[in-house]
């Protein structure tokens, strides 16, 4: 195969190649060098390109595209180590949540001490309760998703 152009993806790890003897034809490969879109594959060329940097250039653009996903199949110990990855990362973005309702109740239980009366009371004493029962659920979550990645890891 004529490769003419081979340089690196600027958007994610791998690279991007044109090739062939006009016309010409771009591929985009992963980090391992499998091939993600191949220009050939499909109509997106309408049959090859006239100019070599026409088809850098279309290649380029292709990849920029956010919506263009590559899906890998992998090996299933690949899958369940990278969902105990991703339950981890969730459980301590819950628990980092937790921060803000630990604060309001805090913050209504010092206040309730100044309370004026009766009414006041009452809406820090509900205030409490709440903001008490939305960290048992997060905390809950979070013990949740860490059991879920040490049995998937």
């Amino acid at each position: 195969m004529n490769v003419i152009y081979r340089i690196d993806r600027p958007y994610e790890s791998g690279r991007i190649e044109v090739y062939g003897d006009e016309p010409y034809e771009w591929r985009i490969l992963d980090h391992a060098g499998h091939v993600v879109r191949d220009s050939a594959a499909d109509d997106s060329s309408a049959g090859g390109y006239s100019a070599a940097e026409l088809a850098l250039r279309d290649a380029i653009a292709f990849d920029a595209d956010d919506n263009v996903v590559p899906i890998f199949f992998g090996h299933s110990a690949d899958a369940e180590r990278e969902n105990a990855a991703q339950a981890q990362r969730t459980a301590e973005s819950l628990q980092a949540l937790t921060g803000a309702p630990k604060s309001a109740t805090s913050q209504a239980r010092l206040d309730s001490r100044h309370a004026t009366d009766d009414a006041a009371q009452d809406y820090l004493d509900a205030r409490i309760e709440a903001m008490e029962r939305v960290v048992e659920e997060l905390e809950d979550s979070v013990g949740r998703l860490k059991t879920l990645a040490e049995a998937e890891a």
